[in-house]
């Protein structure tokens, strides 16, 4: 198996063990692992991200962006509320009456329906990687 089909799989079950009912430093270490499998994944997708740009966006093309422009966003919502979630560290910290754990909650459901449709917007180019 390639580096990145190990990435990938990896990523996929660290998400599925951090929707368990884990002991919180067994949570957050997963976490932390989580944020380096994400930037491995985003550094052996390099260009996709140069590819943004060029050529001609049908709505195929045009889903697909949309839906890792969600998957970004509510991935870096969920690290960033995580980190300032940490039990260790500003656990009680709020932004405006809710408290950030809150927002975490929420945002890593986003992110988990956003991967749901990632997973199926790029079902042929993992099927490839998958038969190498």
């Amino acid at each position: 198996m390639n580096k990145k089909i190990t990435v990938d799989v990896l990523m996929v079950i660290a998400i599925i063990l951090e929707f368990l009912s884990l002991p919180i430093l067994i949570h957050e270490i997963i976490g932390i692992g989580l944020i380096f499998l994400i930037a491995l994944h985003l550094k052996f997708n390099k260009r996709y991200f140069k590819a943004i740009t060029k050529g001609k966006y049908n709505l195929k093309r045009t889903i697909e962006l949309i839906v890792n422009i969600g998957l970004m966003i509510s991935l870096v919502i969920t690290i960033i509320s995580g980190i300032f979630s940490s039990i260790s560290s500003l656990k009680d910290l709020r932004i405006g009456k809710h408290k950030v754990s809150h927002l975490h909650k929420q945002s890593s459901v986003f992110s988990l329906i956003f991967l749901v449709l990632h997973l199926i917007v790029t079902r042929k180019k993992l099927a490839r990687e998958l038969k190498k």
